[in-house]
């Protein structure tokens, strides 16, 4: 009598048909941010609006500034602060007042170090006590820096074709009983970024230059001396200097691209549904072609299993023929010189067991 059959633990419930969406004239990012939590997304539901967006296309950077309330939990005096330093970072540095990588961790502009009237302290520490005063006319006047900046460099999903470990992510959109996947074409993971930090560091460098500069004016200029120089003839080795040439190449890209601004478009907004309706799904569903896939179930195996090695183990024994002597010293010669072939040694007892059956063999056939 069979068995019954146990009920299954995990029944299907639905199923669902798939299609691909065609590939978009726009680029698909997916902006992951680390350290804000799923349940209070940049929105302007939960009072958190993204104002600002800005791309750099060709090296790959993207930001994004959110503004922060200056009605609660606000340092007013850090506010001024920070937003003097910026302001002065878009007339010496760039016109986004951007550090680092986005800027290609480039130097000042050339000529810009002494434009503009650069404050010493006591000027500046009066201008804040001013403006602290009259704090809504300064927010006005954008004296104040009350933008929170969240930016970080494109991981394109194309580069995954070339070798590179890079995910690929798809986009689900369910309708009835349809399943609409669009491919990611980057991910995107926004971190906080510190250029007020970085600006405000700049400017008092700059300060205390402009300081030591002016006591110098009245020394005598220091004395010439002759340089001596050599030429060294460039390296034929392309390959030692690879990687470093290819960073240094990618800092200057991103140093010489100017930021491309962008539309914002809150989620809740009527253009967003209807972006969503028109990109996110495949409408003429009959005329789709259907998949074929290109391997077979082997195939799909070893692509999501780990690396193997040949000759890492040692093979598997076959069992011995039990029809004939011969048959079987033909099987286990032949399996010992596939095991010495890979590299491996056997056993003691199975090189005994070897030798006694081999014995055994010759004194049956003496016997006959």
């Amino acid at each position: 009598m069979a068995p019954a059959k146990a009920p299954e633990d995990d029944p299907i419930t639905a199923s669902y048909d798939v299609y691909l969406t065609p590939s978009q004239q726009e680029q698909l990012y997916l902006l992951q941010y680390l350290n804000r939590s799923r349940d209070r997304p940049y929105s302007q539901h939960y009072g958190a609006r993204p104002t600002d967006l800005r791309i750099k296309p060709k090296s790959g950077y993207l930001e994004l500034e959110v503004s922060l309330s200056t009605e609660f939990n606000f340092n007013k005096y850090q506010g001024l602060k920070w937003g003097d330093a910026l302001q002065t970072a878009r007339t010496i540095q760039n016109e986004g007042a951007t550090y680092g990588p986005a800027a290609g961790l480039g130097l000042p502009r050339r000529g810009t170090a002494g434009r503009g009237p650069l404050k010493d302290k006591a000027d500046r520490e009066l201008q804040i006590s001013n403006d602290l005063t009259d704090f809504k006319r300064a927010e006005e006047e954008g004296k104040v820096m009350h933008k929170q900046t969240l930016g970080g460099q494109i991981m394109r999903h194309e580069d995954a074709a070339a070798g590179q470990a890079l995910p690929v992510y798809y986009l689900g959109a369910f309708q009835g009983d349809q399943l609409h996947l669009s491919k990611v074409d980057g991910t995107i993971q926004m971190r906080p970024q510190f250029h007020h930090i970085d600006a405000e560091e700049h400017r008092n460098r700059l300060a205390n230059k402009k300081a030591l500069d002016a006591e110098s004016e009245g020394r005598p200029p220091p004395v010439a001396r002759g340089l001596q120089q050599s030429y060294k003839p460039e390296t034929e080795d392309k390959d030692k200097d690879a990687p470093e040439r290819k960073m240094r190449k990618a800092l200057q890209d991103a140093e010489e691209e100017s930021w491309v601004p962008l539309e914002y478009v809150d989620e809740a907004e009527d253009t967003a549904y209807d972006a969503f309706n028109e990109k996110m799904f495949l409408h003429d569903v009959e005329a789709a072609p259907k998949l074929k896939s290109t391997i077979d179930e082997e195939q799909l195996l070893d692509a999501v299993s780990g690396p193997s090695y040949e000759g890492s183990g040692r093979k598997k024994r076959r069992p011995r023929k039990r029809r004939g002597g011969q048959a079987g010293d033909e099987g286990l010669e032949e399996e010992e010189e596939a095991v010495v072939a890979a590299g491996e040694a056997l056993p003691a007892e199975e090189v005994i067991g070897a030798a006694d059956v081999e014995d055994a063999m010759d004194g049956v056939i003496a016997t006959a």
